[in-house]
């Protein structure tokens, strides 16, 4: 891939991510995007079949950035909870309340799976109660799911709760909840 076919993929997808800080997802056209990227449609439909290729692909880059960008999280708690404050208004133009036709917190969840997944097989992340837990179980893939079911249900409680709940409280209350776990 050309850099300037990179460049370009790059444009668009953090086009689309700007616009889901703004607005929800089914409110966003190819129209916007291809305005907020200054590039025509004929460029969108050459890199992405539709808006739905394009948030798959939106998906793909906030998780790169997120396993990129963990040098200052100590636990995959305070990983999950750095993107979360750093992708609040992004998180809520995803939730399902916002949604008619899509529901995107399966896109999410995966998102939060590979975390889990990646930190899990981390040598430097096996003194994490999360991880610990997961090393423990007699079945690691069953329980990277209900761990990342219940962080999905906290999203949906601190979306519900208009992100009212500081990061210190949801790290505090989930890694106490998983210390007491793996133990």
């Amino acid at each position: 891939m050309s850099q300037v076919t990179q460049r370009t993929e790059k444009s668009i997808i953090t086009a689309m991510v700007s616009l889901l800080q703004k607005k929800p997802f089914e409110k966003i056209t190819v129209g916007d995007i291809c305005d907020e990227a200054l590039i025509n449609h004929s460029t969108f439909y050459r890199y992405f079949n539709d808006k739905y290729a394009l948030l798959h692909a939106v998906f793909s880059y906030l998780l790169d950035d997120l396993l990129n960008n963990t040098s200052n999280a100590k636990t995959v708690v305070y990983q999950i909870a750095d993107f979360m404050e750093k992708n609040s208004s992004f998180i809520h133009h995803i939730s399902p309340q916002y949604q008619t036709k899509a529901n995107l917190y399966p896109e999410f969840r995966s998102i939060l799976q590979d975390i889990v997944k990646t930190k899990s097989k981390d040598p430097a992340s096996q003194n994490d109660p999360l991880i610990k837990m997961i090393t423990k179980s007699d079945s690691p893939e069953l329980m990277i799911s209900f761990i990342v079911g219940g962080l999905i249900g906290l999203v949906e409680y601190l979306e519900d709760n208009d992100f009212n709940v500081s990061r210190d409280k949801f790290i505090e209350f989930t890694a106490s909840f998983f210390e007491k776990w793996s133990n």
